[in-house]
């Protein structure tokens, strides 16, 4: 049966919402410095003000089939355009996903292990996936951001004690008002990645939930990400935590459990391959959602999609410092194709409905 519940989909937000933002924070704390948590409250208060208004508005017109809705507000040339757009951001995101996740395992606890062979293992298993009914991804999805839920909350709970709250202190202290806001718009951006569950609100069998079930992904969602940034800053400091690629595999290294277990990596690894395999496969089956109508055959089409999601993301894998700057990009794209155009289309689709339900009254 290919349906699924409001509270299913809160998992389909926090799977693709979250896991970005904590695996690379450092990119934020950069731009933002000290600061950088408050632009994370700012930035998940847009988040979940966005993700509010976005499913409010298909419970108004009782249309959440998001390619109806882009075709629907706006002439037939600009909705393709925004729908290519939207298309080509997905792409983007599943290479930033494999590409994370390949570096991560090449640059912490695998030094020795190829980025290459580090996609085989993160790339193959998602074409099982791929192949099945929606039920199967249902179940993945669950399984997964369970999981990563779980392994959140207790690495939070065993990195406390090697935190030092004053190195939040003082605030908007050592970084300029415009890298505040240029951090915000980053967090945001990251955020945004949320958008890709949108192609599956069209399974949701009963709607009435929606938009408080949203609430919940959204507030669960920004606390995971609010509290990221503090945990790193509050245990590194601004300036240390901005030169760590990954500052929370660092700090899971200071783990240790009456005096003589260390297991800290687990942690971040689990957190890091399970989170980004969950983001690259609902960003990759969003895409087949999307363009169902113009597949001809499924099977070339997700053999060529992930050819060449193995050699972008190979390339910008091999580098840290390039994967990086890419990653500040990646951010502002997602701004314009996750936040900016469905904001423009929604707004658009919602007026041009309201005249009709009008007229009908």
């Amino acid at each position: 049966m290919n349906k699924i519940s409001t509270k299913h989909f809160i998992l389909f937000i926090l799977g693709t919402a979250i896991i970005s933002c904590k695996t690379y924070l450092s990119i934020f704390v950069d731009v933002g410095g000290r600061a950088t948590w408050l632009a994370s409250i700012i930035s998940s208060l847009i988040f979940t003000g966005l993700l509010l208004f976005i499913m409010n508005i298909c419970k108004k017109t009782n249309n959440f089939n998001i390619v109806d809705i882009y075709k629907e507000s706006t002439p037939k040339f600009v909705s393709s355009i925004f729908l290519i757009i939207f298309v080509l951001a997905l792409f983007l995101n599943s290479i930033e996903a494999a590409a994370v996740e390949a570096n991560v395992l090449h640059s912490t606890l695998f030094i020795d292990t190829p980025i290459w062979y580090a996609l085989i293992f993160f790339i193959v298993p998602s074409l099982f996936i791929f192949s099945k009914k929606l039920r199967t991804l249902l179940i993945f999805v669950i399984i997964s951001v369970f999981v990563l839920i779980v392994n959140g909350v207790l690495f939070f709970l065993l990195t406390q004690s090697y935190k030092d709250i004053n190195n939040l202190l003082p605030i908007l202290g050592d970084k300029s008002l415009s890298s505040f806001i240029y951090s915000a718009v980053m967090i945001l951006g990251s955020l945004s990645s949320f958008m890709i569950a949108m192609p599956f609100l069209k399974y949701i069998d009963k709607t009435e939930h929606l938009r408080i079930h949203s609430l919940y992904s959204g507030v669960i969602s920004s606390a995971f990400i609010i509290l990221s940034f503090i945990g790193v800053i509050t245990a590194f400091g601004p300036l240390r935590a901005a030169n760590i690629f990954y500052p929370e595999f660092v700090l899971s290294q200071r783990i240790e459990v009456a005096g003589f277990l260390e297991f800290g990596e687990l942690f971040f690894i689990i957190q890091t391959v399970v989170g980004l395999f969950v983001k690259y496969v609902l960003a990759t089956y969003s895409i087949l959602l999307i363009c169902d109508k113009l597949i001809k055959n499924k099977a070339i089409f997700i053999g060529i999609y992930t050819f060449l999601v193995f050699v972008l993301s190979y390339f910008l894998g091999l580098n840290n410092y390039i994967l990086y700057e890419m990653l500040k990009y990646i951010q502002g794209i997602n701004v314009v194709a996750f936040v900016i155009i469905p904001l423009i289309t929604f707004v658009l689709y919602y007026f041009k409905f309201t005249p009709k339900k009008v007229s009908k009254m």
